[in-house]
């Protein structure tokens, strides 16, 4: 019996599909491990002020930590509220290793604790950070 290996032509082609498969590998999933995934922080104490109409504003101080972040206009609170105003415009930049302020209008309850979840972008991943708060009038 004759025995037959593969054509060198068909041998490099299974060689070059090999390699570009294992860079693939370690670009996908080694590659994302080395760098640190975004984190937005609050820091300090949130500034918690009455309206004259009877809703909050709350002044949340953030910040970046590993990359630069973009909010992405959006603030959702649990538990839920019936009026909710983002007031920092969509697209504010905060750079990696500083500070910004979030200030958002809304009618929270005075003696009812808030979890503010406030949402980022860096790059192209997403973040979030949390500020809990309970409003008390004045």
């Amino acid at each position: 019996m004759k025995k037959r290996a593969v054509s060198p032509v068909i041998a490099t082609v299974l060689l070059i599909a090999l390699v570009t498969a294992a860079a693939a590998i370690v670009f996908l999933v080694v590659i994302p491990m080395l760098n640190p995934s975004p984190q937005a922080i609050v820091i300090g104490a949130i500034d918690v002020t009455e309206n004259l109409d009877g809703n909050f504003t709350i002044i949340v101080t953030i910040q970046a930590q590993s990359a630069d972040l973009t909010f992405n206009g959006t603030a959702t609170p649990a538990p839920n509220i019936a009026y909710l105003n983002v007031v920092t415009a969509e697209g504010y930049a905060i750079a990696n290793g500083q500070t910004g302020q979030i200030t958002i209008t809304g009618s929270f309850q005075s003696g009812t604790e808030y979890k503010v979840n406030i949402y980022f972008t860096a790059g192209e991943s997403n973040t979030f950070a949390s500020a809990i708060f309970t409003p008390t009038a004045t």
